[in-house]
């Protein structure tokens, strides 16, 4: 996971290996979540219009991620078994 040229970090660092999140750390469980939800969520990073990450993680994180990428990471998340 993740793309080591563009520096983004594979979403399991974090939220886990299945997609169940890190309640400890308060990174939300994101498996089985709807494609286009999570789509529309990582543009709003990208975009600076969703801001309730601490430190600006996801931002920095979608503002390295193309289109496609955050297509296929999306869908990617959709098939994971809760």
């Amino acid at each position: 996971g993740g793309n080591n040229a563009s520096g983004v970090v594979a979403c399991a660092a974090c939220h886990g290996p299945n997609g169940n999140g890190n309640p400890a750390a308060r990174f939300p469980a994101i498996a089985g979540q709807h494609a286009t939800y999570t789509a529309i969520q990582l543009t709003a990073f990208r975009k600076g219009e969703r801001h309730n990450d601490a430190g600006k993680m996801m931002r920095n994180i979608a503002n390295k991620m193309s289109d496609a990428e955050i297509t296929a990471v999306s869908e990617y998340i959709a098939g994971l078994q809760r």
